[in-house]
């Protein structure tokens, strides 16, 4: 018998614990983004043809960020 409410006990003080909550970044629309350009450094219609060019109407601001380099790093030929 104490056993089982030594058990209950352990099993009721794990579901108490505080859950980590997780980072949620926002996402926005590929007209939001190159709307904001200054934050990429360079021109409203860099940022929505690297957004275009990528086949992306929707981003977080780290991945527009990325693709925005990416694209305008490319090499032009």
């Amino acid at each position: 018998m104490a056993e089982t409410k030594t058990a209950h006990a352990q099993a009721s003080t794990k579901e108490k614990a505080p859950r980590k909550r997780e980072a949620v970044e926002t996402v926005y629309t590929a007209e939001e983004l190159s709307n904001a350009s200054e934050r990429f450094g360079t021109r409203k219609e860099c940022v929505a043809a690297a957004l275009k060019y990528y086949g992306k109407d929707k981003a977080t601001l780290k991945e527009a960020k990325e693709l925005v380099n990416k694209f305008l790093s490319k090499e032009v030929k």
